[in-house]
């Protein structure tokens, strides 16, 4: 491995707290945008649980807040 290269990866394995393999692995896998179907899948269900619960809040909300309802919750202490 070129040393340039080498000394790249340790800093940013640095930056990460990572060893300079774990490092490797982290890069080689996004360059190859290698994920495992049931990552994928994990993935995918855990975004469509979290746009439901948007959607959950959303439809309670009865509409937006005005700055003055928000600045008179703030006094009020309940946000």
């Amino acid at each position: 491995m070129p040393d340039e290269l080498h000394a790249r990866l340790k800093e940013r394995a640095k930056l990460n707290r990572r060893s300079v393999n774990q490092q490797v692995i982290v890069e080689l896998s996004r360059v190859t945008n290698f994920c495992s179907s049931e990552d994928e899948a994990r993935k995918r269900r855990r975004a469509e649980e979290m746009i439901e619960s948007v959607e959950k809040i959303r439809r309670r909300m009865a509409g937006f807040l005005t700055a003055e309802e928000i600045d008179a919750a703030k006094r009020d202490g309940l946000a």
